[in-house]
């Protein structure tokens, strides 16, 4: 009578084509070429070993230095995963014809999973009734991840474009971008359209994302502003349009010098990064008070009396408007957007 373990043996011997080694009768190449690895994923690894046990055997050969032992030629991280789940044997085939050049070729040919092939799985086990707990655990995932990777499935078009391009790969960035689209889709496109950079990494969407906060945080200060001013001076905001249109474009050079000196942005990058619309106000607003420095008879009076008026300050749109003024009494240089924005990087005074 065939007892029940010795069923299970047989039957994983057949299933798999090795054998099971005793764990410690294992050790690893140390001229191995792989040296390095994540520990994240080898706490997933070894948390799906404990789970499911090593479902794909590791490859090893004797040990000519010690016989009964022997020496991993690939499988190192299924190898310490099963160390770390507690396991006292793991499945093995024996190779003697394996040498340091299978090794290498064995980690460049390794393709792993894309995250749309990981989105696809993860679709057909929801399709069949699982949740995303019981697929997290199932793969040794957490549900962030499981939930990252749903998002996939259904992109918006403007994203699924950048996607399938290969722009954007990045599971993270592409559900932050997902999330920001929902709430700013106008935005999101003008940003995907008109930006040059040939990968959209996570960091990128991270800093569009802080920008179109601060924008709308200047924007609502500005509606406010006139607001109040509209009940403080009717007359004057009814008759003087001029001035309601000025008030745009100055929240955009606040935003941009915050950009600037506090979340550290290449102005090269940032101005990139804008609508064609706020391109055009960023460089005619600072343009303007550029000429003007240029054309001003008497440098001093002016700038105490813009000073005096608020179109220069120490910080915020008022630098701005004062470094490009500045720039253009040299009367020398012709006007350059990035020199003047650089000026904001590079001074520790403003601001």
């Amino acid at each position: 009578m065939i007892t029940k373990k010795s069923k299970t043996s047989k039957k994983q011997v057949a299933l798999l084509g090795a054998t099971e080694i005793d764990i410690n009768l294992i050790s690893e190449d140390s001229n191995q070429p792989r040296k390095e690895f994540n520990k994240d994923t080898l706490n997933e690894l070894t948390e799906t070993v404990k789970l499911r046990g090593v479902k794909s055997p590791i490859s090893v050969r004797p040990n000519p230095d010690n016989t009964g032992n022997y020496i991993i030629n690939h499988g190192a991280r299924r190898y310490r995963a099963s160390v770390l789940a507690g396991l006292k044997k793991i499945p093995a085939f024996i190779d003697t014809d394996y040498s340091e050049a299978d090794q290498v070729i064995e980690n460049l040919q390794r393709d792993n999973l894309t995250s749309r092939e990981i989105a696809d799985f993860i679709g057909r086990q929801l399709a069949a009734g699982k949740n995303k707990t019981e697929i997290a655990k199932m793969l040794g995932k957490t549900n962030p991840y499981i939930t990252m990777h749903c998002a996939l499935l259904d992109l918006p078009d403007p994203i699924a474009v950048v996607y399938r391009s290969g722009r954007c790969t990045d599971v993270t960035a592409l559900y932050d971008l997902t999330r920001l689209y929902k709430a700013n889709n106008e935005e999101v496109i003008i940003w995907l359209a008109t930006s040059t950079q040939e990968e959209i990494s996570r960091l990128d969407v991270k800093q569009f994302s802080k920008f179109l906060k601060l924008k709308k945080a200047h924007a609502s200060i500005s509606s406010d502003d006139q607001t109040a001013d509209a009940d403080d001076k009717p007359s004057i905001i009814s008759h003087d349009k001029k001035d309601q249109k000025q008030s745009e474009p100055i929240s955009l050079l606040d935003s941009i010098y915050q950009l600037i000196k506090k979340d550290k942005r290449k102005p090269q990058v940032l101005v990139r990064d804008l609508s064609k619309e706020d391109k055009k106000l960023l460089k005619t607003k600072v343009k303007t008070y550029f000429e003007e420095g240029r054309n001003c008879s008497n440098v001093v009076q002016f700038t105490i009396n813009a000073l005096q008026d608020g179109r220069f300050s120490a910080k915020g749109s008022g630098a701005l408007q004062l470094i490009a003024f500045l720039y253009g009494t040299e009367r020398s240089e012709p006007f350059d957007l990035f020199r003047i924005l650089d000026e904001i990087a590079s001074n520790p005074e403003a601001g």
